[in-house]
């Protein structure tokens, strides 16, 4: 808890000329790696697998980085890969580094490795078919089996007028804020920012809220309300509602 709540202080210290900044914990966020960009998402996966990124890029027939030994590495942003990324994958490496290819095939070691969400049945029948029939050693690596995932917190906020229709000597009206969130690891803490600019991002007013309930009084105008829900793996959803207050209530848009 200390590391995300040191992390929201400096967001709420940050303004539009501070440095942008991310604190990596022991978990990463699935959706965020599944929808990164494919290049920075190949490079940060073969780093964290021990290899060296191709920094090419473009033409580089499918291999995304080697081994310190030299071995290919090919890296897809997918699930299910099948058996065409493996028939594709044998034919590049061939190509990569045929004199190792052949060591390696003789040596009963690894050629190369492939490195996806998770594998069908094609890609994996395939596979122990080149090893057993041709003595070709592929080896299959899941991104969970490199860098430690989860997913974030599913979160929805609730808003409702306190007092119906009551309002105090400066006209405000007090709502209550109900945050609702889910978590396989469970939601150690929410964080509240009641006047949210998208301009300067969230800048938390209730750093720790155990319960996820606040009651806040607004006046006339349009308010944007944020809350963060934070799981115990230290993942972390925002929802975003915006108020207006004319006469009578409305909750415009809801945004994550």
């Amino acid at each position: 808890m200390a590391i995300k709540v040191s992390e929201l202080r400096l967001e709420r210290n940050k303004n539009l000329f501070s440095e942008p900044f991310i604190v990596q914990l022991h978990k990463y966020d699935f959706d965020f790696l599944r929808n990164s960009d494919a290049f920075q998402f190949e490079s940060f996966i073969v780093e964290q697998f021990g290899g060296i990124p191709n920094v090419k890029q473009r033409g580089d027939s499918g291999i995304d980085g080697k081994t310190r030994d030299g071995l290919a590495i090919q890296v897809k942003r997918s699930d299910n890969i099948g058996r065409n990324v493996v028939d594709n994958f044998l034919s590049a490496i061939n190509r990569f580094d045929k004199k190792l290819f052949e060591t390696q095939k003789t040596n009963k070691s690894e050629v190369g490795y492939i490195i996806a969400f998770s594998f069908g049945k094609g890609a994996i029948g395939e596979v122990a078919r080149l090893k057993h029939e041709e003595n070709i050693n592929i080896k299959l690596v899941r991104v969970d089996e490199i860098v430690p995932m989860a997913t974030k917190p599913k979160l929805n906020l609730i808003i409702s007028e306190k007092n119906i229709g009551e309002i105090d000597s400066k006209g405000n009206r007090e709502f209550i804020l109900k945050a609702k969130a889910e978590s396989e690891s469970g939601i150690e803490f929410f964080a509240w920012n009641f006047n949210y600019d998208e301009n300067l991002g969230f800048q938390a007013e209730i750093m720790i809220d155990k319960t996820g309930e606040q009651n806040y009084k607004f006046g006339i105008g349009e308010h944007k309300i944020a809350v963060k829900a934070i799981d115990n793996d230290g993942l972390e959803s925002i929802e975003i509602v915006k108020l207006k207050i004319n006469g009578k209530i409305e909750i415009i848009s809801t945004s994550k």
